[in-house]
């Protein structure tokens, strides 16, 4: 099972808005009838409950959605960058990667869509830079651009009952006998290898077993293969703790395993448990019988004796098991789902900020940017228009701030320019 991957998403860039007038035969006054550019596709994430792996994203690790259409004239605005859609199976966590550090940003418990990145916006053509005083604007702006986000994914299976218990206490016999699950079956330790799936039906009433391999003392560090899989009986809503009850001190291997949960995290230790005395056919066990039961009373705990390689007291335990989920509550415990977009990384509207590199004064202001990169800076009109504007948005007074002179360098974006 591939139940962790790393992706690259990015969205659209948006489109450029255009530069344009009318020139129409018989048509006395013309004007500006750039259009704006198109937004920047967009991309999702949905669940799909037939997917149980994340492998795909083995083979293909980057998304991008589509780029937004330039503006034309006429007032025509650019096509939207086509929408992307990441599917995913129900149950994995989404977590953005920032230096290093993962970030948990929604988790995707059914088949709704849900924005991760949104598009960038498309630039505004010149007809929206029109005035009474500004009759033929020379500007537009570049589109603005797509986010783009590294992202981990991580699949907690989602499942009713999880199955927890030391190596070969028989969690494969039982989740094999109680479902059409077929897990490997041996007599050593660590025949499974990856969480099994089952549905267990009782009376109509069906619920999803899930066997998490088999723990050891110091599984939440890392040792044997627990502190893998301990992650998915997060997402379960009850645990069956299956102890081998033909093994010497039952407390001390009960004990054990309740441990590793409380370290592991304490909402995975807090969780209804039903502890389930296995292998009681056997010679072992019944000589035991008695000084189990006193060692389980003491544990305060309901429990079920068992064999499951006999087929012998299932019923009341799945009996049971049927009357608990019942009354419980169909969302996760400890559930805490984040739905929206991935956090944009924009600047306030209207911010100008400036700094000082190696002498030339650098402009930090996105919409500035964006109007610099589309202007000609040949015509002297269009430099006359983009210092109004760029005096509208506070960043004449920035740079005076910032100690600016006459022929002092200013970049903005990528143009530079001298300062009159």
């Amino acid at each position: 099972m591939i139940d962790k991957a790393r992706i690259r998403v990015s969205s659209g860039k948006g489109g450029n808005g255009s530069v344009s007038f009318r020139r129409e035969k018989f048509v006395p006054k013309g004007g500006p009838d750039g259009g704006e550019g198109g937004e920047g596709g967009s991309v999702y994430i949905r669940g799909d409950a037939s997917l149980n792996t994340l492998i795909d994203f083995r083979y293909r690790s980057i998304y991008k959605a589509g780029d937004g259409g330039h503006g034309r004239g006429q007032n025509k605005t650019g096509a939207h960058g086509a929408d992307l859609t990441i599917r995913v199976p129900i149950g994995t966590v989404v977590s953005v990667l920032e230096e290093g550090i993962e970030r948990p940003a929604l988790d995707v418990l059914d088949e709704e869509r849900v924005l991760l990145v949104r598009g960038g916006k498309g630039g505004r053509g010149n007809i929206r830079f029109a005035t009474s005083v500004n009759q033929t604007p020379m500007l537009a702006e570049a589109g603005e651009d797509g986010q783009e986000f590294e992202l981990t994914l991580e699949l907690k299976l989602l499942a009713d009952v999880g199955i927890v218990g030391m190596p070969n206490a028989g969690k494969s016999t039982l989740i094999g006998v109680c479902s059409a699950a077929k897990p490997k079956i041996a007599d050593y330790p660590f025949t499974t290898l990856e969480p099994v799936l089952g549905v267990a039906e009782y009376k109509g009433m069906r619920f999803l077993l899930m066997e998490v391999p088999g723990l050891i003392e110091g599984a939440h560090t890392g040792t044997g293969l627990g502190h893998d899989f301990l992650r998915h009986a997060e997402r379960t809503r009850l645990l069956w703790h299956l102890v081998d009850g033909s093994a010497p001190d039952v407390e001390g291997r009960v004990d054990v395993i309740n441990q590793e949960l409380q370290h592991f995290g304490s909402e995975l230790a807090e969780k209804p448990q039903i502890l389930v005395v296995n292998k009681m056919d056997t010679a072992e066990a019944q000589e035991s019988l008695e000084s189990v039961k006193r060692v389980v009373e003491s544990l305060g705990v309901r429990a079920f004796y068992i064999s499951a390689a006999g087929r012998q007291g299932l019923e009341p335990l799945l009996a049971h098991t049927a009357e608990a989920l019942a009354s419980m509550p169909r969302a996760l415990a400890g559930e805490t789902a984040l739905r929206g977009e991935l956090p944009l990384r924009r600047p306030p509207k209207g911010a100008a900020e400036v700094h000082k590199e190696a002498g030339t004064f650098v402009v930090d202001s996105p919409r500035a940017i964006r109007l610099a990169a589309m202007a000609n800076m040949r015509d002297r009109w269009a430099r006359l228009q983009l210092w109004k504007e760029m005096e509208k948005m506070g960043v004449v007074e920035a740079l005076e701030r910032a100690g600016v002179k006459e022929g002092d360098t200013v970049r903005v974006g990528l143009i530079e320019m001298e300062w009159q």
